[in-house]
C-alpha cells in the first residue's frame, strides 16, 4: 500500500483523525492519492485499484457513514465515465469528481452553520457532547452574529474529545463551563438547549447515532424539557450501520482488573422522538421528515 495512504487510514483507526466530516474528507484525499499514484495500464485494473483502498478506508471505521457514502459516490461517479473514455481522461476525471467533492462538503458545512446558527439565542447556555466541527462552526456563526451565550462542554471519556471542542470554542471567545460527563445532569437544569453533532442519520425513522453517551444526554434534556438537536449534512444518512467497539485498553489497563469484561462502545442510538430537530444543509428537519431532505449522497456500497 501507498504509504501515505497507510498513515492515513492509521490516523483514522486510531482517531488521530476524528469526526464524521473529516474523516470523509480524508477518504477522498485517500482516493485521490490512490489515482495519482495508480501504475494501472488498462481502465480496468485503474477501477479496481480504487476499488481496493475503497475497501480498506471502509474497514478504517466502522460507524462513519459519511466516510462511505462520499466514497461510494465518487466510485459511481467514475465508473459511470469510464465506459466512455480512455485512461489518462478517466485518471484526470477521478481528481476532479474528488475535488468537487471536498468543495461540496465545506460548501456543506457553511449553509448548516448559517442554518443552525437561528437556534442559538442571546444568552443561551448550550450543552454538547464529544467533538463535532459542524457544531463548532455553527457556534462560531452565531458568535460572529453577535450573540452572547454560554456553552457546557462535556469531558467525553475515554478520549477526551470534549477538549477539542473546549478549546475551539475558546479560541473564538466563546464562553466554556467543561465538566465530567457524569454531571450531564447536575448542569442540565442549566442549559437552554442541547445541540450535538452525528456520524450517522438513520433513514427513514430520524434516529442518530453518536458518541457514547449521546443518548444518556437526550434522556436527561427529555427530561428537564430542554430541546435536543443534532448537527449534520445529509451525507450522514444510513439505512444501517454497525457500531464500533473500541479496545479496552481505552477505558483501563486490563491487568489493573483480572477477569473483568472491559466494555468499550463508542457509539449508540439517540431514538428519534427525543430529538427536537436535524439541522441539515437543507434546513431544521422534525425526526419523522428527514427523508424530505433529498440527500444525494447515500449509495450502498
Amino acid at each position: 500500500m501507498i504509504p501515505r495512504v497507510s498513515r492515513i487510514i492509521k490516523d483514522i483507526k486510531s482517531m488521530k483523525i476524528q469526526g464524521a466530516r473529516e474523516v470523509a474528507k480524508a477518504g477522498i484525499e485517500t482516493l485521490e492519492i490512490s489515482a495519482r499514484a495508480s501504475r494501472a495500464k488498462t481502465k480496468k485494473d485503474f477501477f479496481s485499484d480504487l476499488q481496493k483502498t475503497t475497501r480498506v478506508l471502509v474497514k478504517s471505521r466502522l460507524t462513519e457513514p459519511a466516510l462511505r457514502n462520499v466514497i461510494s459516490h465518487i466510485l459511481l461517479k467514475v465508473q459511470q465515465y469510464e465506459g466512455h473514455y480512455e485512461l489518462g481522461r478517466i485518471r484526470n476525471y477521478t481528481l476532479s469528481v474528488c475535488r468537487e467533492h471536498l468543495r461540496e462538503l465545506e460548501e456543506a458545512l457553511l449553509k448548516i452553520a448559517e442554518i443552525g446558527s437561528e437556534i442559538i439565542q442571546e444568552g443561551d447556555v448550550v450543552l454538547t457532547h464529544c467533538h463535532s466541527h459542524t457544531v463548532v462552526e455553527i457556534l462560531r456563526k452565531a458568535k460572529k452574529q453577535g450573540k452572547e451565550f454560554e456553552v457546557i462542554v462535556t469531558e467525553t471519556r475515554p478520549l477526551y474529545q470534549g477538549l477539542l471542542t473546549a478549546k475551539d470554542l475558546l479560541k473564538a471567545k466563546i464562553p466554556v463551563i467543561y465538566c465530567i460527563d457524569s454531571a450531564a445532569g447536575h448542569l442540565m437544569r442549566q442549559a437552554t438547549k442541547v445541540l450535538t453533532g452525528t456520524d450517522g442519520i438513520i433513514l427513514p425513522n430520524g434516529s442518530v447515532i453518536n458518541k457514547i453517551g449521546t443518548f444518556p444526554i437526550a434522556l436527561l434534556a427529555k427530561q428537564f424539557g430542554k430541546p435536543f438537536y443534532v448537527a449534520g449534512g445529509t451525507i450522514k444518512f444510513t439505512e444501517k450501520i454497525e457500531l464500533e467497539e473500541r479496545g479496552p485498553e481505552e477505558v483501563v489497563n486490563p491487568k489493573k482488573l483480572p477477569g473483568a469484561k472491559i466494555v468499550n462502545p463508542a457509539f449508540g442510538v439517540t431514538p428519534a422522538e427525543y430529538i427536537e430537530g436535524i439541522i441539515t444543509e437543507e434546513g431544521i428537519f422534525k425526526p419523522d421528515m428527514i427523508g424530505k431532505a433529498t440527500g444525494k449522497w447515500s449509495f450502498p456500497l
